[in-house]
């Protein structure tokens, strides 16, 4: 039984052996244009046009990752267990990008804070590749008593995959709730950038 589709997770290309051991985990960097001279004019630009975050709120920056999984789940002496199985990983950061050349110290207000989008973004995205281990480590070691569907087996599985997901959705927020805080982080980056520190 395919663990993509019982799993509920996309299929893509590429694949790791099941000699890699590891997840296959991938990055890139995408970025937004934003237009305005000052601070506040830039910070204004990026409430409108930031990448969605929720249904109704935009992100200055943000980091995306899509998990997918390798393998078969086979039956064999009573037993179940994960053939080929393994975790891809791809993330994505997205960051705010001046149109226009900026001028005066606004250059050097900007470089501050676009540093502080990125050493945030970069946690979450340390974040979601501890996540890919764990799950990764769990899919290759998968194995429990079943019948020849493996039905109960795959049942199992998703429930013990859905626990490392949330648990790790939670290390996400709580790591944003930190950061989002008043006088937080996000807010002190904030104020760099439109002349308030």
């Amino acid at each position: 039984m395919k663990l993509m589709a019982a799993l509920a997770l996309a299929c893509i290309a590429g694949w790791p052996t099941q000699a890699d051991a590891k997840p296959k985990i991938t990055e890139k960097t995408e970025y937004y244009q934003i237009s305005g001279k000052t601070g506040v004019d830039l910070l204004w630009d990026m409430n409108r046009k930031g990448p969605r975050q929720g249904f109704l709120t935009k992100a200055i920056a943000q980091t995306r990752f899509e998990t997918d999984f390798q393998g078969d789940m086979d039956f064999q002496n009573g037993v179940c267990r994960v053939s080929g199985g393994g975790v891809v990983m791809k993330i994505t950061y997205i960051y705010p990008q001046p149109r226009e050349k900026l001028s005066g110290d606004m250059v050097r207000r900007w470089k501050l804070f676009q540093a502080d989008n990125v050493r945030h973004e970069k946690v979450h995205g340390r974040i979601a590749r501890e996540m890919a281990s764990v799950l990764d480590e769990k899919i290759r070691s998968f194995a429990t008593k079943g019948d020849r569907r493996c039905s109960n087996a795959m049942a199992k599985l998703k429930r013990e995959t859905k626990a490392i997901y949330d648990a790790y959705e939670k290390k996400q927020n709580d790591f944003d709730r930190q950061e989002h805080r008043e006088g937080g982080a996000v807010d002190r980056s904030v104020a760099v950038l439109v002349g308030k520190r």
